[in-house]
């Protein structure tokens, strides 16, 4: 929030600092999208933004927008262009929703003039392509004399038969005229990518229109990372067999956060003969599940222990119901991160099935993972009671219950990470979701 104040007054050098600040604040703007798109005619820049627009539910505003906010259309000035575009940009919806200016600007000195009014966007899309593609996309392209509307009979074909029917060419859209605009932009976007280098991010539009359009919304969906000091708070969900624990030490190897792991904070607390302890036992030693509430007090207390505020926590086997999840909440308790180890329940029943231990040893290994070879290994492995069907089937089936309700819970902060896959794999994509800030849309579900 700071770090946008900032930028706010140093763009728009308000001449009363403080009432604008208060002003801005009263209106409760969130952190928005502002996009530019930039590419040759025709890359498929406007129909991208359109896609872009109508998914992060922000303003698009074309070049031929622009010019009709201008009473001289194409042939408006420099100042009436920049004039009329910072007017539009400060409307009530460009402000409350994002924009993204697509064609626009297509000088350098529109791009300058731009920056001096304070306007600079947190994304600049460069959208490139051979000129041969560029030829054969115009070729294809055709307007609907009725709504204005553009079409291509390959990229983006028309709706239904009598649409097509009345699509005309479009005269400009000549192999020459395509070649003459080509070099013109050639020259112009080298200098547009100098003034943009820090935002800017380039992709190759000789592609599916639906490949690009995932690739650039994956760019914008995730925000810039901020310089906030933050104390990680999360909580690992997954099926029992997912690899919590696993990444829970991983994590805290790598960045000394505390794991969490319910199961033993309450046999924790048993051992400690503390007086939650002594209430648990009751329970435990009858085989009674332990009522929410003092499982919430006890992960309340542990969790505002000194080492859990001052170096960050991952809690692990709690919450697992809904019900849960609230209590967590009225203890003020709320996570950074939620991470969800997605695997599907015939992979964590394998998992756990086929855990052995070795009690020679003492190591722990997987049946399937052993080799052949050791066949007197697999021979006197030991499963643990645990591990068998009849007490690993209902654990599973209480976690698919209760799964799609935690998640609806938590679901402006919940990643989702593929967990069947191998460990380091799983590890590198947890640690991505946890440095990086959350995404504006959260697109799995």
């Amino acid at each position: 929030m700071m770090e946008r104040l900032l930028k706010l007054l140093i763009l728009d050098r308000p001449e009363d600092p403080i009432s604008y600040l208060i002003k801005y604040l009263e209106k409760d703007i969130e952190d928005v999208p502002s996009i530019f798109i930039f590419g040759p005619k025709p890359s498929g820049k406007t129909f991208l933004g359109s896609m872009l627009s109508e998914r992060l539910q922000c303003v698009m505003i074309s070049d031929n927008d622009l010019f009709s906010l201008c009473s001289r259309g194409k042939n408006a000035s420099l100042q009436e262009l920049t004039t009329a575009l910072t007017r539009r940009l400060k409307e009530p919806d460009c402000e409350s929703k994002g924009y993204i200016i697509v064609g626009f600007p297509r000088y350098e000195n529109e791009a300058k003039a731009l920056i001096h009014e304070g306007v600079f966007p947190e994304y600049a899309i460069f959208l490139d392509s051979p000129l041969v593609t560029l030829v054969e996309r115009a070729s294809g392209e055709k307007v609907d004399p009725e709504t204005g509307d553009l079409y291509n009979l390959i990229y983006n074909p028309p709706p239904n038969t009598s649409v097509e029917r009345r699509l005309l060419k479009i005269p400009e859209n000549d192999e020459e005229t395509i070649r003459k605009l080509y070099s013109e932009y050639s020259r112009e976007v080298v200098l547009l990518k100098k003034i943009y280098r820090s935002v800017a991010y380039e992709f190759d539009a000789d592609q599916p229109i639906s490949d690009l359009y995932s690739s650039v919304l994956a760019r914008v969906n995730q925000r810039h990372r901020s310089a906030e000091l933050m104390t990680p708070k999360i909580i690992l969900l997954g099926y029992p067999g997912a690899g919590k624990h696993t990444q829970a030490n991983l994590l805290a190897k790598r960045y000394g956060f505390i794991p969490v792991n319910c199961g033993q904070l309450v046999l924790r607390e048993i051992a400690k003969q503390s007086p939650i302890g002594k209430i648990m036992k009751t329970y435990v030693y009858k085989n009674i599940p332990v009522p929410d509430a003092i499982i919430a007090e006890a992960v309340k207390q542990r969790l505002n222990e000194t080492d859990c505020t001052t170096y960050g926590w991952i809690l692990y086997g709690y919450p697992r119901t809904r019900q849960q999840a609230e209590l967590l909440s009225s203890h003020k308790l709320e996570p950074t991160r939620v991470i969800f180890l997605d695997i599907n329940q015939s992979c964590a029943f394998e998992r756990l099935s086929g855990r052995r231990i070795d009690p020679v040893s003492g190591t722990s290994f997987h049946i399937l993972c052993e080799s052949a070879e050791d066949v007197s290994l697999s021979q006197r492995g030991l499963q643990n009671p645990n591990d068998k069907e009849c007490v690993i089937g209902p654990k599973l089936s209480r976690f698919t219950t209760h799964r799609d309700d935690i998640i609806d819970y938590y679901d402006s902060c919940v990643i989702r990470v593929h967990a069947d896959r191998d460990i380091h794999t799983v590890f590198e994509e947890i640690e991505s979701a946890i440095v990086n800030p959350l995404p504006r849309l959260n697109l799995v579900k």
